[in-house]
């Protein structure tokens, strides 16, 4: 029997969720509370809906519908809105939001998380997966449906109402459409058959799975199940005979070129008339990227006092040329709130310059796994290289000659925890000391294993050669961009010298590294190693445990294997028996019911063949966030609340209640 969520629990369940994840917040830890939770299907505000002709709105919306350029606000407001809690204090309108990047095309958490309206999110304390953009949703016993409410009389920004023709439009004619979607995403195809859609009436339906797929509650929160068809259909060959002349005039070659640019609303966005759900639309971006977005009149949120959200008017993305003009200009006050480009090695100098620049830096639990990792290009395009990077002594001995503790110290003000890039000690299947395997410090053990592996040193006894005799020598590239991973890789370089290794490190444009290693270019690929969480796994897929160990759109290690693995071996490099075992764990692990015998038992598998495998080396993990948030800025978290790439960092803090005390 299916078990629906109704508003009252909505309402009732919720309230309680928040109020209680408040007080648990406080006394949070980096490896304990919401992070070990198990999914709810819980919904989040303790308040009675607002009686119609009470809501009130911003002063520059009461202007607009006084000039009848809006409907009244009672009107642009679904009958039932979300009724957010209490955060600290109701806010007053007015203001901006803004954060700094040095990269046009980076995803600036700050600014890009409060703009979302997916299916679902987290409760304030994380705790529990509730309804944002829907009313309800429920699963039933088997896990083979997942049943969805939408809330009557909620709108598009541009108006337009929010109904199932809107989820039809995204399953037809964008899911199934081969032009748009050549691979549908195996988050949508669980048992590797497409999800099935069934529309109910205006606002109910079904996703029905070919296969039992508890996960899709953890998924959720990722997806917006649904396309403003009202407005993106004219570029939709399905309903435009002419898609293909209106992308021609446009300089499009076809049109699903068109429709892909207009549908586009991530950093790259420029279609100013997208209509969006979000608390903020696009509003305009200049020349060197950056980008203002004002706040959707339609907003279907308010809070407890019946005032329409969001408070703050702007948002704005900044843009600056490099990272150094980035932390000038923080810490001359710009911006209201830092954290995702923010380094803790300059934390000392954050909070030297609090009292003059105005604001308050902060330190946050934070569970990345390694704050910088890397992996071999195990599908190298170099059979010489590709066998000596399979070998996993050549990795074991890259490890252990790394001095985690000294990048601690000299990156990490001390505050991490030296390791390789495992789960925090957390999870139900948690085992002590897989994050420790081949971190212990040690020169001689590493020159060892690259003898076995038969690197002979050269004439002069500085470097070593590759097996073909040949000079080893290997590039390491990193995101310019991204704080401390030019810094510690120069570390590295220098204690793989000590080995006989040789590295260039290279700092690259993001965009172009991303392309280079989709193509399979590079030597070794580094990043920041987040999202290697449980409930991260969970929800996205476990991507620091299985090949490219990222996303494949960042593939550090392997790009052909996963190439083979998600295309049944048809395209690709066919990857050893270990891989495959590895990867029929991690599917089935997402696949188990959260927290079973079998649920643990194969992630305990999966931690451990990566753990003994080291295809993933780390350096330093657990390492506190900083943050930056201008004194100005009302009910935005504390120290206490995880800020976290695995939670999506500011993503469930709910933004749209933040506002400015000018």
């Amino acid at each position: 029997m299916t078990r629906r969520i109704t508003r009252r629990e909505f309402l009732v369940v919720s309230g309680a969720t928040v109020a209680t994840g408040l007080a648990a917040a406080c006394g949070a830890g980096e490896s304990e509370g919401p992070a070990d939770a198990a999914p709810a299907e819980a919904p989040a505000a303790d308040e009675a809906a607002m009686p119609m002709g009470k809501y009130r709105e911003a002063p520059e919306l009461s202007e607009m519908v006084q000039a009848g350029l809006l409907p009244p606000v009672d009107e642009r407001l679904p009958a039932d809105p979300w009724v957010l809690p209490v955060l600290r204090e109701i806010g007053k309108y007015g203001g901006e939001m803004s954060s700094i990047v040095a990269d046009p095309t980076a995803n600036l958490f700050e600014i890009s998380n409060a703009r979302g309206a997916a299916a679902a999110g987290r409760s304030y304390d994380l705790g529990s997966i509730i309804p944002i953009a829907v009313e309800s949703f429920s699963v039933n016993d088997d896990s083979t449906e997942l049943s969805v409410s939408l809330r009557a009389g909620q709108k598009w920004s541009d108006g337009t109402p929010f109904t199932t023709e809107h989820v039809s439009f995204w399953y037809e004619d964008i899911l199934l459409n081969e032009e748009l979607t050549p691979v549908v995403n195996k988050k949508l195809a669980p048992g590797g058959e497409t999800l099935k859609l069934e529309v109910e009436d205006d606002f109910n339906f079904k996703l029905v799975f070919a296969v039992p797929y508890p996960v899709i509650i953890d998924i959720l929160p990722s997806l917006s199940l649904w396309s403003p068809k009202q407005y993106l259909s004219q570029w939709h060959a399905s309903y435009n005979e002419d898609a293909d002349a209106k992308a021609n005039e446009e300089n499009f070659d076809a049109w699903y070129e068109a429709f892909q640019y207009h549908a586009d609303e991530g950093e790259t966005q420029q279609d100013a008339d997208l209509p969006v759900l979000g608390p903020w639309v696009f509003e305009k971006q200049d020349t060197q990227g950056n980008t203002t977005y004002t706040r959707n009149p339609y907003y279907w949120a308010v809070d407890a006092e019946g005032n329409q959200l969001p408070y703050v008017d702007r948002l704005q993305k900044l843009v600056v040329e490099n990272r150094e003009v980035l932390t000038a200009k923080i810490l001359a006050g710009e911006g209201t709130h830092h954290s995702w480009f923010l380094s803790l090695a300059d934390f000392p100098l954050y909070k030297q310059n609090e009292e003059a620049a105005n604001f308050t830096a902060r330190l946050h639990p934070d569970l990345r796994a390694s704050e910088m990792g890397m992996a071999f290009n195990y599908t190298h395009t170099d059979p010489v290289l590709r066998k000596l990077f399979n070998d996993v002594k050549w990795r074991q001995a890259l490890s252990h000659a790394l001095d985690r503790n000294e990048i601690n110290e000299l990156r990490f003000a001390g505050r991490g925890v030296p390791r390789n890039p495992i789960m925090h000690p957390g999870p139900l299947f948690w085992q002590e000391g897989l994050d420790q395997m081949y971190t212990a410090y040690d020169v001689d053990l590493a020159n060892s294993l690259l003898d076995e592996v038969g690197l002979a040193w050269d004439s002069d006894n500085k470097f070593r050669l590759r097996p073909d005799g040949e000079p080893l020598a290997l590039t390491m590239e990193v995101d310019a961009g991204r704080a401390d991973l030019s810094e510690t890789g120069n570390l590295i370089k220098s204690y793989w010298a000590a080995v006989g290794v040789n590295i260039n490190v290279k700092g690259q444009d993001q965009q172009f590294y991303m392309q280079r290693m989709r193509a399979n270019e590079h030597d070794i690929g580094v990043w920041a190693i987040g999202g290697a969480s449980e409930p991260y796994s969970r929800q996205n897929e476990p991507i620091r445990y299985r090949p490219p160990w990222h996303w494949s759109s960042t593939p550090l290690g392997g790009p052909l294997w996963r190439q083979w693995l998600d295309t049944d071996g048809a395209e690709g490099m066919e990857p050893p028996d270990i891989i495959k075992e590895l990867w029929e764990t991690t599917v089935q692990w997402q696949a188990e019911t959260f927290g079973t015998d079998r649920y643990k038992e194969l992630g305990l598998k999966m931690l451990q063949i990566n753990a003994e495998n080291v295809w993933l080396i780390g350096t330093v993990g657990l390492v506190p966030r900083a943050s930056i948030i201008r004194n100005t800025v009302r009910n935005a978290p504390d120290s206490d609340n995880i800020l976290s790439i695995e939670y999506g960092m500011w993503t469930h803090y709910q933004q749209e209640q933040w506002w400015i005390d000018a």
